[in-house]
């Protein structure tokens, strides 16, 4: 078989399996957004659980200091009650102990509701840090997964790269146009098999006295008449296109 003929059939199983590698290539960066995406609405939620507890303790701090306050007000009015001189300044001092115990009762019993919730609150959030950790190993997991295949790919397309430009480099310059020419008008694939008079590029049957002549060494390349594509007559010893 002629010598250009090997080479541009290296070189297309080359750039054949270099597309191949790109496209395997070309979805993993979406693959790593949606991760990406995903993993910041888990993170959203558990970070609402948190805000949720962060506001209740805040709540339960401003009671807190309320119902201080409140007991603060309270204990100067019972202490003023030993200093009223008359009937009218003590019944008022008991209505204004009346109010305060009233309102600090509120507090109380408002302390007491958001104490519970803020329990509730803790509760929750535990189950669902611990449900985000294991989100999280698997978003890690994934996220390695999807980068080391990308690092791999990156590696193969170099090596393919390199062994392209090395077989490129043995090839006649006006062959390897020809070639490229036909690889780009034909989906990547300039250089396929015949067999049983069959080109295995557009699967159309070729001439007969063209089939026979694939077997001839020669250095004028043969083309299938239908899809232009340089065509050579598979041998089943080999890897062809």
């Amino acid at each position: 078989m002629n010598e250009q003929l090997l080479y541009l059939i290296d070189l297309q199983n080359i750039d054949t399996e270099t597309q191949k590698v790109l496209l395997g290539k070309k979805d993993l960066p979406a693959v790593l957004a949606r991760l990406e995406e995903n993993f910041e609405i888990i993170k959203s939620r558990i970070s609402e659980h948190r805000s949720n507890l962060e506001g209740k303790s805040k709540i339960h701090r401003e009671l807190e200091d309320k119902l201080k306050k409140g007991l603060e007000q309270l204990q100067k009015a019972r202490d003023r009650i030993h200093d009223v001189k008359s009937n009218k300044e003590y019944q008022a001092v008991l209505k204004e102990i009346e109010t305060l115990e009233q309102k600090n009762g509120v507090v109380e019993d408002q302390i007491i509701s958001i104490l519970e919730e803020i329990d509730a609150a803790k509760t929750l959030l535990a189950i669902k840090e611990q449900e985000f950790a294991g989100e999280q190993q698997i978003y890690d997991e994934e996220k390695s997964k999807t980068e080391e295949q990308l690092g791999s790919i990156e590696s193969e397309l170099r090596s393919g790269q390199k062994q392209g430009e090395e077989v490129r480099e043995k090839i006649r310059k006006e062959l390897l146009k020809k070639y490229e020419i036909i690889k780009n008008v034909n989906d990547g694939l300039a250089v396929v098999s015949a067999w049983k008079e069959t080109c295995n590029g557009c699967h159309m049957n070729i001439p007969p006295q063209l089939y026979n002549e694939l077997l001839e060494i020669t250095d004028e390349l043969m083309c299938c008449p239908n899809c232009r594509r340089i065509i050579y007559r598979r041998d089943e010893s080999m890897n062809g296109a």
